[in-house]
């Protein structure tokens, strides 16, 4: 979709619209948005674009939003607006190609497809069990501990990380506070496959805090609600300071 009027801008400059926190004004804790936080963060560094991030409050939106688009997360460069996800990916990687985060491997590709709806059935109870969770964590294990590699797809980071790394910390830290689900300290793929996203520098940045993703998971109507002593431990009743679950099982080695 494109917008008419002249952009004061440099040419290489981004702006990308994310979901708010609880308190409408702060960084949200949507794993789609931080998707392409990362993207633009990793381009900025090698000195490709520059970029704002700018958050919504989707439950109030700006009226010069609502001329933009209707969901999150859009992509704004000088007159092109973009709101679906697959679009913007390719428009990043059309108008700024270095770092390259493209991949060609299918096997990780693949492997990837369904941990997130799987954690989804989970967390929202339509399915009681962990079975399927664990099941997709450890095929995506298995597959990290046969590739031998930092990332998905290498050593380097790639479009597939960007999608899934805030997607496991998501898995990690709401199955936790709803389901008192953890990861098995066994999974040693995934677990320093975690170890190398918490020193990535991106990803830190990136990464919102424990209890925003709570509260992303908990202003769902199909969760189930939190006890009260989670709500305190969560500080979703407050407004506590700023949590991120970055640990590592010790047995792990990085």
């Amino acid at each position: 979709m494109s917008v008419n009027g002249e952009n004061s801008l440099p040419s290489s400059h981004v702006e990308l619209y994310v979901k708010a926190g609880k308190d409408g004004e702060s960084y949200g804790a949507c794993p789609f948005c931080q998707r392409f936080y990362m993207i633009l963060d990793h381009k900025a560094k090698a000195g490709e674009l520059t970029y704002d991030v700018i958050t919504i409050n989707m439950a109030r939106p700006p009226q010069e939003f609502k001329k933009l688009a209707n969901r999150l997360p859009v992509l704004k460069h000088q007159d092109e607006i973009l709101a679906d996800n697959d679009e913007i990916v390719q428009y990043i990687d059309a108008s700024f190609p270095y770092p390259d985060l493209r991949y060609d491997n299918m096997k990780a590709h693949s492997v990837c497809l369904d941990i997130f709806s799987k954690f989804s059935f989970y967390i929202k109870q339509v399915s009681n069990k962990p079975d399927s969770l664990l099941k997709e964590l450890q095929a995506i294990n298995d597959y990290l501990e046969s590739a031998g590699t930092k990332y998905l797809c290498g050593d380097e980071l790639t479009h597939l990380d960007c999608l899934m790394l805030p997607k496991l910390q998501h898995i990690r830290v709401a199955a936790k506070a709803f389901k008192e689900f953890e990861i098995p300290d066994d999974m040693v793929g995934i677990w320093r496959y975690m170890a190398t996203a918490y020193t990535n520098d991106t990803f830190r940045k990136t990464c919102p805090s424990d209890q925003e993703i709570v509260y992303y998971w908990e202003s769902k109507p199909e969760t189930p609600s939190l006890s009260e002593d989670k709500k305190r431990v969560y500080g979703t009743d407050g407004y506590a300071e700023p949590r991120f679950t970055v640990d590592v099982p010790a047995s792990i080695k990085h």
